[in-house]
């Protein structure tokens, strides 16, 4: 049972306080699972072989090889006894072999792409901000009339000549945080059956609430448009321009706080509103002789913050 487990430590990496929370946060969802085995290594004197069993010695202390966070996180959320992890002993092992183990099992895994990750949200029950951000994605990417049609990589990987400029996973990571603060806290209420909290910073949050996903749809199929219409040339030549990179989404995406509550304030967030404001942008960007190109907006978060500065410039002074 992980509640009799007690973590002394082992050959592990500094434990991270920010993983620790996120192991412990895990474990108080509805969902919450364990399945990966820890690692444990034991001396020979801290064992016995009777019979079929391994029968460790009372107050012997096993060496943490890999599990250090789940130990710990469990250990801090106070929720240790709601769970039995599985364990694998290594009987004797040398101070060599558990460290190779260690950077075997750390040094070797595949990390999943974010899109796959987001995509399997698509197959669960019920609403979250995960899912619905998943499903816009994909009618964006779906739709005929949409800007962003068929230019998004769903599962992460560009389709051999597409014009595919921008992952499922980068699109999903940005509009997640405009819907809620807390998506997996809000899935795993509504999967109790709970009402999640309002998250009032959250721009988009007062639709997912009234279950109005497609009115978020809407209103990113507005901007994008107007977007799109303003830069006709720089949308179709992600070659050559950031407008649909990683650069000129994230920096929209910024700024869409800000757009969202100037429309509201006009009562006005359609896709007229928000052409003004990128033509007035795109004039002070002319003007200050820049481009939307890599060479004035880096790929990173100074390109980023910077392309977001210059379409901010766009909103009508109140």
């Amino acid at each position: 049972n992980a509640e009799n487990l007690q973590y002394s430590g082992g050959i592990q990496r500094e434990p991270s306080n920010r993983r620790i929370g996120e192991v412990g946060a895990y474990s108080a969802t509805v969902d919450a699972a364990f399945p990966t085995p820890i690692l444990l290594a034991l001396d020979a004197d801290t064992y016995a072989i009777e019979g079929s069993e391994i029968v460790i010695n009372q107050d012997s202390v096993a060496d943490v090889v890999d599990g250090q966070h789940r130990l710990l996180g469990l250990q801090e959320s106070g929720r240790a006894a709601d769970f039995v992890l599985p364990v694998v002993f290594i009987l004797e092992p040398t101070a060599e072999q558990k460290a190779l183990l260690f950077a075997t099992i750390n040094g070797t895994q595949t990390k999943v792409p974010a899109s796959l990750i987001f995509d399997l949200f698509g197959v669960t029950k019920g609403r979250s901000p995960q899912k619905t951000s998943h499903e816009i994605a994909r009618a964006l990417n779906g739709t005929a009339t949409s800007p962003w049609h068929r230019r998004l990589k769903m599962l992460g990987r560009k389709t051999p000549g597409s014009d595919e400029s921008l992952s499922q996973g980068t699109f999903v990571k940005h509009l997640l945080p405009l819907i809620s603060s807390d998506p997996v806290g809000d899935m795993d209420k509504i999967r109790r059956g709970q009402e999640p909290p309002p998250h009032p910073r959250c721009v988009f949050n007062e639709y997912f609430v009234r279950e109005q996903d497609p009115t978020i749809l809407k209103i990113l199929m507005n901007v994008f448009s107007a977007q799109k219409n303003c830069w006709n040339e720089e949308w179709e030549q992600p070659g050559r321009f950031i407008l649909t990179k990683t650069t000129g989404f994230t920096g929209t995406m910024r700024a869409l706080p800000a757009f969202i509550a100037a429309g509201k304030l006009r009562q006005d967030l359609s896709e007229q509103f928000f052409t003004t404001v990128f033509t007035a942008a795109k004039a002070q960007i002319i003007a200050a002789g820049k481009q939307l190109t890599s060479e004035h907006f880096p790929s990173g978060s100074s390109g980023e913050a910077g392309f977001e500065r210059e379409i901010l410039r766009g909103l009508p002074q109140a």
